[in-house]
């Protein structure tokens, strides 16, 4: 095929990034030109890049407009769901995470492991699309070969906290950047005192208010749980490190006084976990790679849930108590350096369903070998290409009057929080030190496009 250019979109800085960028290296070394950055920057610019291949990081009604748009341009769509490791029960899933008719804009799917691949074959009227296991360039960047990639970030943590207790939190739906971002929040108008949020888009409404019950009790735990590991480790810094959608003003407040203890969201998770001395969680994805990655990690789950609320199987792969007072025991062993072991072959078994690429070919470059498999570029004539560049024009038009007023997950604030500016030179020094890793041919060149927008190509 011709070497059409990737288009690749990122909502969450700090977890999806570093991934798209290595996925840009193994495309440009493939002959294609890659552009990654700030999703609404990306969607912005959709218009100006030549028929390519749309990366799109889910499948629900919300990306319907933007997959229309991509497709209206002539761009192929390949997607996976970037959320898919850690799911609800199937039912509950497909109202959330699947959307037919955004489905019927995609040309490939992909996914994490079989358990995404039987997951997305169960959908109720899938329409006919190609299904690939692929496992994800987030992943690849947890394998022995790419610890050096966060070297220097892993010095500095270390320089600044020394050996530290990492707590992770995924409260972004009941502690959101903004309330109408959550599963409920208060309504003195409501029967029940709770209006239903954004978080609540797919779920029934006796589902969504018991979801927001248990988190919400689940956060009370976790709060009450941070001073009492501050008190038994007086010595060691900790370090609560707030979901990117979370509201971080709440454990600041909450956790203010407490000397020992910080609230720290910048840079991609993975050195924080390579630094960290043990890691503690509820629920969080961060325990997937945690246990990827050799650290101790304790999952803390006070209030029992089963599969229903998707806490699985980050706690599976853990070492679960109940109380508080067990977490601290757990953690002292750790410290004593007479933890329990740290993978084994059980665990290691049930996350390979999950999970595809933890060896052999990097995810990276099956993808951009499915690709070229798979898609056929799409070529447009002048005047559906025009129609397609109104239709882009529109939907920008829409998006910026919305950040204009400030609307909600539209502000410039949530933006930074979610995608903080990046330097070009930063981002050509990454693509520098992912290319040697990688072991490709060539390193490609960065260039800022516009703000929060990078090329890469040779």
């Amino acid at each position: 095929m011709t070497a059409a250019p990737y288009i690749l979109p990122v909502e969450n800085q700090v977890r999806e990034f570093d991934a798209k960028l290595l996925l840009a290296c193994h495309a440009a070394n493939c002959g294609h030109t890659a552009y990654v950055g700030y999703k609404d920057a990306i969607n912005a610019h959709l218009s100006a890049i030549d028929s390519g291949i749309y990366f799109s990081k889910s499948l629900t009604s919300r990306a319907i407009g933007t997959l229309r748009v991509s497709h209206r341009l002539g761009h192929s769509i390949v997607a996976w769901d970037e959320e898919a490791v850690v799911h609800y029960p199937p039912e509950v899933y497909y109202s959330r995470r699947m959307n037919a008719e955004a489905i019927s804009f995609i040309d490939l799917l992909l996914t994490w492991g079989e358990d995404n691949k039987l997951l997305f074959e169960g959908f109720p009227g899938l329409p006919d699309r190609p299904i690939h296991i692929v496992g994800n360039p987030r992943a690849d960047l947890l394998r022995p070969e790419f610890e050096g990639f966060f070297e220097d970030h892993v010095r500095e943590i270390k320089n600044r906290f020394g050996d530290f207790i990492l707590i992770n939190t995924n409260f972004g739906t009941i502690n959101g950047f903004y309330p109408g971002m959550n599963v409920c929040y208060p309504d003195a108008n409501a029967a029940d005192g709770l209006a239903l949020g954004r978080g609540a888009i797919g779920f029934e409404r006796d589902f969504a208010v018991r979801l927001y019950s248990y988190r919400m009790q689940v956060l009370d735990k976790m709060t009450a749980m941070v001073p009492a590991i501050a008190k038994a480790f007086p010595d060691v810094n900790i370090i609560l490190r707030p979901h990117p959608a979370e509201n971080r003003a709440y454990w600041r407040e909450h956790l203010a006084g407490l000397t020992n203890v910080h609230v720290e969201a910048n840079g991609n998770v993975v050195p924080w976990l390579q630094a960290c001395s043990v890691l503690i969680h509820n629920g969080c994805t961060t325990a997937i790679e945690g246990y990827i990655l050799k650290r101790p990690v304790i999952a803390y789950v006070p209030v029992p849930s089963g599969e229903e609320f998707a806490t699985n199987p980050p706690n599976s792969v853990s070492d679960a108590v109940s109380t508080v007072d067990g977490v601290i025991e757990k953690v002292s062993a750790v410290l004593a350096g007479n933890g329990p072991a740290v993978n084994d072959e059980q665990r290691s078994t049930l996350l390979s369903r999950f999970i595809a690429s933890l060896d052999g070919e990097l995810a990276a470059q099956r993808i951009v070998n499915q690709v070229r498999d798979q898609i056929q570029v799409k070529r447009l004539s002048p005047h559906q290409r025009l129609a397609g560049s109104v239709a882009a024009r529109a939907k920008q038009l829409s998006t910026v009057v919305k950040s204009i007023r400030g609307k909600d997950r539209y502000g410039t604030d949530f933006k930074r929080q979610r995608f903080p500016e990046i330097t070009v030179e930063k981002v050509g020094a990454d693509v520098a030190k992912l290319s040697a890793i990688s072991g490709l041919e060539a390193t490609p060149n960065a260039e800022l496009v516009a703000p929060d927008l990078f090329r890469i190509s040779l």
